[in-house]
C-alpha cells in the first residue's frame, strides 16, 4: 500500500470520527438520526478494521475492549462496543480469506482446546442446570463473543513482526485510556464534572472509570499496562525507553487515581516480578532506572495533594477485627456467601452463565447497599464466579487452560531474546496482575482480558514454532 493511499485512508477515518463525535454532541439520536449514526458508525468500524491489515483490526479489538462502559440493547442482548468490534473483525477475517482464496488457519494448542471446552461448558450448564435457560443461554452467547478476541488475535497475528506491532498497539491504547481517565479525574476535582466518573462509588469518594466498566476495572487495566511499560523499559534493547517511561508514568497515575485497593496490592507484586526477571536476565541497571523513578516521583508529588487524602480515606475503613466497618468489603463478602450457598446446591456443574443475577435480589438489602434493580449484585471473585456458573468441572477446565498456557510461556521464554523477552515478560506480568486483582474484581466476562490472553497465546505459538523451510519461505 502506497503512502498516499494510507494517508487518504487515515484522513477519511479521522473525518468520520470527527463527524461521529459531532453527531453525538449535537443531534437527537432518535428516529432517522439514530439510523444515520448507526450507518456512519458501521462505515467507521469497517474502515478501521480494513486499514493496514491486520493491524487496523487489532486496533479495533484493543480500542473496543477498552470502552465497555457504553452499552445498548439489541434483540434482547446487552451489546457493548467490544461486541461490535469482535463481530466486524470476524467478518473482516472472513472477507480477507475470501479475497486471498484461502482458509484462515489456526494451529490449535492444548490450552486452546481447553478454552473451547470451557466456553462449551458455559452453554451446557446454561441449558441444563440453569433455573432460567432462556436467560443464561443469552449470557453464555455474550460470554462466547467476549472470549472471541482470544482466537481472532491468533488468526490475525502470525509472525514476530506482527506480534511486536500488535503488542505496541495494545500498550498505547492502554496509555490513551489512562490519559482519558486522568483527564476525567482532573475535571471532576477542579470543576466537579461527572463524565468518566461514578460519583459516590466509594461512599463520598468518586470512582474514576474513564471508558472502562467501572473504577476497579479501570484500575486493573491501567495497572496492567503500567507493568507492561515497565517491562519494556527494563528489558527492551530498543532506543524507545523514553516513550516507555512516559507510558509507564501515565498508566501508573491512572492506576493510582482509580483508588482500587486490589490494584494497590497487585501492582507492586507484578512490578517486583518484572524487576526480578530483569535481574535474572542481567538487564537491570540502576542508571537506566534512575531517570524513570525521578520523573515518576515528580508526577506523584504533583498529584499527591489531590490523591493522597483519598487514598488514606479508602484504606482508613479497613479493620480486620471489624469487617462491617468497610461497607464495600461487607457487600462483597455477603454476595460471596450467597454465591457459596448456590454452589452447594449444584457443585459439579453450577447454575449457568451469569446466573447469580437470578438468585440474588438486591431489594432484600438496604437501598444502595448491594446494587439495585438496574445494577444487580455480582460475584467479585473470578474463581468463585466460574465455580458458581460452571461448577467444579468448569473451574478445573479453566485452571487447566491457565496452567497449560503458563507452562507454554515458560518454555517459550527459555529461547526468547531481545524484544521477544520483553514482550513475554510484559504480557506474563500483566497476566499475574490480573490474576491477583480479579480476586476482588471479576473481569473475565469483559473482552480486554481475552485480548491480553490472546496476544500472550499468539506470542507463545509464534516463538515456539519451528523455522520455516526454504521452500515454505518461497511459497509465502
Amino acid at each position: 500500500m502506497s503512502a498516499t493511499v494510507r494517508l487518504l485512508r487515515g484522513v477519511a477515518i479521522g473525518g468520520e470520527a470527527l463527524l461521529l463525535g459531532w453527531l453525538l454532541a449535537t443531534e437527537d439520536l432518535s428516529g432517522v438520526g439514530f439510523l444515520a449514526l448507526g450507518m456512519l458508525g458501521a462505515v467507521f468500524v469497517t474502515a478501521t478494521a480494513s486499514i493496514n491489515w491486520p493491524f487496523g483490526a487489532m486496533l479495533l479489538l484493543s480500542a473496543g475492549s477498552a470502552m465497555p462502559r457504553f452499552a445498548g440493547t439489541v434483540a434482547g442482548l446487552h451489546v457493548r462496543p467490544e461486541h461490535v468490534a469482535i463481530g466486524f473483525v470476524a467478518l473482516a477475517i472472513c472477507g480477507q480469506a475470501l479475497k486471498e482464496r484461502r482458509r484462515p488457519g489456526l494451529r490449535l494448542r492444548a490450552f486452546d482446546y481447553l478454552l473451547i471446552a470451557y466456553v462449551g461448558l458455559n452453554f451446557f450448564t446454561s441449558a441444563v442446570t440453569s433455573p432460567q435457560p432462556h436467560l443464561t443461554l443469552r449470557w453464555a452467547t455474550l460470554n462466547a463473543i467476549v472470549v472471541g478476541p482470544y482466537f481472532l488475535i491468533r488468526l490475525l497475528i502470525r509472525d514476530e513482526s506482527g506480534l511486536h506491532r500488535a503488542f505496541h498497539l495494545l500498550l498505547w491504547v492502554g496509555a490513551v485510556e489512562s490519559a482519558y481517565g486522568i483527564l476525567c479525574f482532573l475535571s471532576n476535582h477542579l470543576f466537579q464534572t461527572s463524565f468518566g466518573v461514578q460519583v459516590g462509588q466509594y461512599g463520598e469518594i468518586p470512582g474514576i472509570y474513564g471508558t472502562q466498566f467501572e473504577a476497579n476495572v479501570f484500575g486493573s487495566y491501567s495497572a496492567c499496562c503500567a507493568v507492561m511499560f515497565l517491562a519494556c523499559f527494563l528489558l527492551s534493547p530498543e532506543l524507545r525507553r523514553a516513550w516507555y517511561g512516559w507510558g509507564f508514568a501515565i498508566t501508573l497515575i491512572g492506576a493510582l487515581i482509580s483508588l482500587a485497593r486490589s490494584v494497590f496490592l497487585a501492582l507492586p507484586v507484578a512490578a517486583v516480578l518484572v524487576v526480578w526477571i530483569a535481574l535474572k536476565k542481567g538487564q537491570f541497571r540502576i542508571r537506566r532506572l534512575a531517570p524513570l523513578m525521578l520523573g515518576v516521583g515528580l508526577l506523584l508529588v504533583a498529584f499527591s495533594p489531590m490523591v493522597m487524602n483519598l487514598v488514606r480515606e479508602r484504606f482508613s475503613t479497613i479493620d480486620l477485627s471489624e469487617i462491617s466497618a468497610d461497607n464495600t468489603t461487607l457487600e462483597r463478602l455477603l454476595q460471596m456467601a450467597v454465591a457459596i450457598e448456590d454452589i452447594q446446591a449444584r457443585p459439579m456443574l453450577g447454575t449457568g452463565t451469569a446466573s447469580f443475577h437470578l438468585f440474588f435480589d438486591p431489594n432484600d438489602y438496604p437501598v444502595g447497599f448491594a446494587g439495585d434493580a438496574e445494577e444487580p449484585g455480582w460475584i467479585s471473585n473470578t474463581p468463585l464466579r466460574i465455580l458458581h456458573d460452571t461448577g467444579v468441572v468448569g473451574l478445573m477446565v479453566f485452571l487447566l487452560f491457565v496452567g497449560y498456557l503458563a507452562v507454554a510461556v515458560r518454555k517459550a521464554a527459555k529461547n526468547a531474546s531481545g524484544r521477544n523477552t520483553a514482550i513475554l515478560t510484559a504480557l506474563s506480568a500483566g497476566g499475574v496482575l490480573y490474576a491477583i486483582a480479579f480476586q476482588a474484581t471479576e473481569a473475565t466476562m469483559l473482552a480486554f482480558t481475552w485480548v491480553h490472553l490472546g496476544l500472550l497465546a499468539a506470542a507463545v505459538t509464534i516463538l515456539q514454532q519451528e523455522p520455516l523451510r526454504l521452500e515454505d519461505r518461497e511459497a509465502r
